[in-house]
């Protein structure tokens, strides 16, 4: 099997995972394919139409279709213009998260407040205008503002998460959600914001954990606990457990 075969594998796995963990959602998870072969993109919940159960396209830095079932998606310049923008990221994510879309429309950050999300620091950027990312402009200014972010809220639209790998990208939009509902959750009982202290401490125990995690003499994986974790579950064919929503 080739590498692009493998990471079109991984395609279909994290639009499993986001489905499942967001609930009936739409969006979709590309990622960059080696040798310049162009982009790889699985819609995270098919179109309702006959024989697109598996959509997968490719297509090139252009929005030009290469392959795959369908049309190119209508936001393409996520995908051609961050990928432009950012040699380093290989993967992205785009979701109507609608708890993320809750924060972002009440001007309350999604920033780390529990070990999975230390790197959000401070809190995520926020796009301001509910736009439908249709054109290279669209594209460029997603990427201005997403900076060196993991991950910005589009303000009424969704979420767009990057990686270096699908893993990476997919786990990122999974902990800025589930981020989300913890934060709306503690505001119900009064929670405002972590200060300075609690922030640097929570981001040295993420550091310590890694390091850790590093120094344990255990065979290299290509995947985090987390994709293992969920894809053993697939393979099971285990009922999922989003927890409370």
């Amino acid at each position: 099997m080739s590498e692009a075969d493998d990471l079109q594998n991984d395609l279909v796995t994290a639009s499993t995972i986001i489905e499942w963990e967001f609930g009936d959602i739409i969006g979709h998870v590309g990622v960059r394919l080696p040798n310049d072969e162009g982009i790889a993109v699985k819609m995270l919940r098919a179109p309702q139409l006959p024989g697109a159960e598996n959509w997968m396209m490719q297509f090139d830095m252009d929005g030009n279709k290469l392959s795959g079932d369908g049309t190119v998606p209508g936001e393409a310049a996520i995908y051609t213009r961050i990928f432009r923008a950012k040699p380093e990221v290989n993967a992205i994510v785009h979701a109507h998260a609608n708890m993320c879309i809750v924060l972002g429309l009440a001007g309350v950050p999604i920033e780390g407040v529990h070990l999975a999300s230390a790197k959000f620091g401070e809190g995520l950027p926020v796009y301001p205008v509910p736009t439908y990312v249709s054109d290279d402009e669209d594209g460029d200014a997603i990427a201005r503002t997403l900076g060196d972010a993991p991950g910005l809220t589009i303000n009424g639209h969704g979420i767009v998460t990057v990686g270096k790998s699908i893993d990476e990208a997919c786990f990122t939009a999974v902990h800025m959600e589930r981020t989300a509902k913890i934060i709306q959750a503690a505001r119900l009982l009064g929670f405002d914001q972590v200060d300075g202290a609690f922030r640097e401490e929570m981001a040295g125990n993420a550091r310590k954990m890694s390091e850790r995690q590093a120094s344990i003499n255990r065979p290299k994986v290509e995947h985090s606990d987390d994709w293992r974790y969920y894809t053993r579950k697939l393979e099971r064919g285990e009922p999922w457990n989003r927890g409370w929503t």
